[in-house]
């Protein structure tokens, strides 16, 4: 099952502020598959503009603030780890 989980950040020099759409499925027994999936700035999927370095510390950043998720927000969450 294919699922997305969205969350905002900031990048850049200027800090901007960008939403990231992770992408991830699951199974009984865990998520896999995890990835960004879109980074939205003012309204425009801008996934395109990041150099290989931008785009590395953000999915590192992604992967870390939904590990947190997961763990943390079950209760409440689509996700059932």
């Amino acid at each position: 099952m294919e699922n997305t989980w969205e969350f905002d950040t900031t990048t850049g020099e200027g800090s901007e502020i960008v939403t990231i759409v992770y992408e991830y499925e699951e199974d009984a027994d865990s998520t896999y598959n995890e990835n960004i999936k879109e980074i939205w700035f003012e309204g425009r999927n801008v996934i395109g503009l990041f150099s290989d370095e931008q785009f590395k510390e953000l999915d590192m950043e992604a992967a870390m603030r939904f590990q947190d998720h997961k763990a943390n927000y079950k209760q409440t969450s689509d996700i059932h780890p």
